[in-house]
This record gives C-alpha cells, sequence and structure tokens, in this order.
C-alpha cells in the first residue's frame, strides 16, 4: 500500500510540471507573435510616414489595409483594454484602440496607438527665449503602439493578460491621408 501511495504523489508531481511546462511554452509563443505584430505594425506605420487616427477603416488600401491583413494572416487573436493616455513632454496624449478588424474600440482592442508630438520637446531644448519661432519647425511625432498577449493553457484558457509597448522612429510631417 505504502508503494501505491508514493506513486500516486510521484504521478502528480509529473503531471504538475508538465502543466508548467506547458504554460510556459504557450506564454514564450504568444509573447514571439505579439513582438512580431508589434514590430509589423511599427514598421507599417513609419512606411506609410504616420498614420492618420481620426479616421477608421474602410476596406481601402492603406495603412489599416496592410495592418489588418497581417493580423489576420497571422491569426492573433489577443484582445486587451488600451491604456488611457501617455504623458510626454508635459501633456498627455491618447490611445486609440482597433479591433483585428480595423475598428476603433477602447476595449477588447488587438492593438493600441498613440500619437505623441515630439517638435514640442525640441523646441523646449532649443529655443532660447522670444526669438524662438514655432512654425518653422515642421510637425514631428511618433506613435506608441500597444499590443497584447495572454498566459492560456489549454484547459483553464485565459489567465493573465499582458502588453508589449514600442514606439515608432520620429516621423516628420502629416501621415498620409490614404487609409
Amino acid at each position: 500500500m505504502k508503494e501505491a501511495i508514493g506513486g500516486t504523489w510521484l504521478f502528480q508531481i509529473v503531471i504538475l510540471f508538465i502543466l508548467l511546462f506547458t504554460g510556459f511554452m504557450c506564454l514564450m509563443i504568444n509573447r514571439s507573435k505579439a513582438f512580431n505584430v508589434k514590430d509589423k505594425i511599427i514598421q507599417t506605420i513609419q512606411s506609410y510616414n504616420g498614420i492618420d487616427l481620426t479616421s477608421q477603416y474602410d476596406g481601402k488600401e492603406g495603412v489599416f489595409e496592410d495592418i489588418v491583413s497581417y493580423l489576420s494572416e497571422n491569426a492573433y487573436r489577443t484582445n486587451g483594454t488600451c491604456p488611457k493616455a501617455v504623458e510626454a513632454n508635459g501633456q498627455t496624449y491618447p490611445y486609440h484602440g482597433y479591433t483585428k478588424d480595423g475598428i476603433q474600440t477602447s476595449n477588447n482592442a488587438a492593438f493600441c496607438i498613440a500619437e505623441v508630438d515630439s517638435s514640442s520637446s525640441i523646441i523646449s531644448g532649443s529655443c532660447g527665449g522670444a526669438d524662438c519661432v514655432r512654425d518653422e519647425l515642421p510637425k514631428m511625432s511618433y506613435y506608441r503602439i500597444v499590443v497584447f498577449y495572454q498566459l492560456d493553457l489549454p484547459v483553464f484558457h485565459d489567465l493573465f493578460n499582458f502588453s508589449i509597448t514600442g514606439d515608432t522612429k520620429t516621423i516628420n510631417g502629416n501621415p498620409s491621408k490614404t487609409i
């Protein structure tokens, strides 16, 4: 009887380690997919010289078309809640959340984008007082992107949601209006 109880405990410990290893592998695979999605969104926004966050995806070619098609090709399905805003240069910039179909939302968003104006930090750092002319500099901004990944175990499903944040390079001028 003693050997039967000891075998049961050993079997439970083995099952526990298999579940932990499976959870770790699921987390790393989802994290890797989220990093790829973030990098692709950043690359797409930079190739189009920005994105117009005031418009909606309407099926036409452009930034949103490239992002939506990439998300559908790679079966990215993780959703999360967008942060409220980004604090930068003493100002607050709101996030705009989008579903994997390109529809704007703040809850259950597949990715979030905030446009941060960086021309004010350049002016304040290099401006010498009253002789500073703000209208001569072009609009300069960068975009902060947030994507989500989760710990998704086969039996328990979505246990924890995590987010990854990335920034584009500084982009001069206005975004292309072809959306």
